[in-house]
């Protein structure tokens, strides 16, 4: 939930100044376009535009990153990967496992059909070439994850060397549904990853136990902490549901020569989960400027997961003053010959803003309104359409491009009126959740240079 200070009346008169200006924009854009792909256009103002500003560009790397925590993220990525630019990715799963108490545990005892591991997929999620093989292998948690803890970035789970399970050399199906027979009933599931578990390791760790355990989650939950999801083959990004009633293990089990049951484990709500995820740029393009060796004056990259983030720093400009700014936009293209080359390294599709002259990043005043007027992004169209943040093609002197266009209006006349500068930082919308990259052109490149597009009346 957004909350505005209205005790303040100066962020009011902001609000109420650029809230008119957008409502106006929205009201009198041209139908015949996708709302957003134009945030600002001179001629709907029929006013002056000046975009000469010089600005520079750095690096920005966070200390850790929150991954997790309660029921966020709802996807998870697995994936070992090499980007040609960005260099290697790595995600691994890790993840409790519940049940719903029962007074039948005949499992324990029983003839086992088969164990299966499953994990339904989020085909939006998926990152880097989709037909290349993968090997996945599953391992017990050494230590309990706990559902209230913060986990970030540099957290990696203690796994045990015993293998409960793989399936080697699969390509994701994200696309067919998955039927399952059972005592003559079929049932039809989203499409999902099916791992087979050792049947004779996975139940001789649940037989070792004594039957306390399963009468009791949380006790169950200290004699198996879970269990840990590592892709073993460099491939793509994977992206799965854990919290989907469809990711589960689920122990096949024989009560008579013509009744099958079955128990599951579950990774629902309540179940702690955490991720690993780890970029390695050394080696590649993008390597001098995540270390901080280049600026971005004339390139420079975002990516997701632990990648690179970047900072802009602008100086406060005495030609900003006597002039009514109508509209302030930050502009990028993407560093690509054709947006058609990114066929596998897709760009981000979302990207924000955030302000760096306190002590930590806060959101800008232009990225609340927009939060809130789309209501928490469940009408991304009126988000996009009064921050931006998202690619857009375009053609530059006979070019084809993508653009990134950021409706700064609120903040800049902000720190304007403070007779400061702008010092932002330039991020994925939600960034540890994204596989996705960009690189996009500095302010100093020599044919598509960045710039801040402010519209004005005099």
């Amino acid at each position: 939930m957004i909350r505005l200070n209205f005790q303040n009346p100066n962020l009011l008169t902001a609000l109420f100044a650029v809230c008119i200006a957008l409502f106006s924009t929205l009201s009198s854009c041209d139908k015949t376009e996708t709302l957003g792909n134009e945030i600002i256009k001179d001629e709907w103002i029929h006013a002056a535009g000046i975009d000469s500003f010089r600005f520079d560009i750095y690096h920005y790397k966070f200390d850790s990153l929150l991954t997790a925590v309660g029921t966020i993220p709802s996807a998870y990525f697995l994936g070992k990967m090499t980007d040609p630019v960005f260099g290697k990715s790595e995600a691994e799963i890790y993840a409790q496992l519940r049940f719903v108490s029962t007074k039948d545990y005949s499992f324990l005892r029983l003839p086992i059909d088969s164990v299966v591991l499953s994990l339904r997929y989020d085909p939006a999620g998926f990152y880097g070439n989709p037909n290349l093989s993968q090997t996945v292998e599953v391992y017990p948690l050494l230590d309990a994850l706990s559902p209230t803890q913060r986990y970030y970035s540099t957290f990696k789970a203690n796994l045990g060397t015993t293998l409960l399970g793989k399936l080697e050399n699969f390509i994701p199906n994200t696309t067919d549904s998955v039927r399952l027979s059972s005592n003559g009933v079929t049932t039809v599931l989203a499409p999902q990853l099916r791992i087979p578990l050792d049947t004779s390791v996975f139940m001789g760790i649940l037989r070792g136990f004594p039957d306390t355990p399963f009468y009791s989650v949380d006790t169950f939950i200290r004699y198996f902490p879970g269990i840990g999801l590592v892709a073993k083959q460099e491939a793509s990004m994977m992206s799965f549901l854990p919290s989907s009633q469809d990711s589960k293990i689920t122990i096949y089990y024989k009560v008579d020569d013509t009744t099958r049951r079955e128990f599951v484990f579950n990774m629902g709500q309540l179940a702690a989960k955490a991720p690993h995820l780890k970029t390695d740029p050394v080696g590649y393009p993008v390597e001098s400027f995540a270390n901080g060796a280049t600026t971005g004056d004339s390139v420079f990259y975002i990516q997701g997961f632990t990648g690179p983030d970047a900072r802009l720093s602008m100086p406060y400009s005495p030609g900003w003053d006597f002039k009514f700014i109508n509209y302030a936009v930050l502009q990028f293209y993407m560093a690509v010959d054709k947006p058609e080359d990114t066929a596998f390294f897709g760009p981000l599709d979302l990207m924000t803003l955030q302000d760096l002259s306190g002590s930590s990043p806060a959101d800008l005043l232009d990225f609340a309104i927009a939060k809130s007027y789309s209501s928490n992004f469940a009408n991304l169209r009126d988000y996009l359409a009064i921050f931006g943040g998202n690619p857009i093609r375009d053609t530059l002197d006979g070019t084809p491009l993508l653009r990134y266009n950021f409706n700064i209006t609120a903040h800049f006349q902000k720190t304007r009126k403070e007779k400061k500068g702008l010092e932002l930082l330039i991020s994925p919308l939600f960034k540890t959740e994204t596989a996705r990259r960009v690189a996009l052109f500095g302010n100093k490149h020599s044919r598509f240079p960045a710039r801040l597009k402010l519209v004005y009346s005099e």
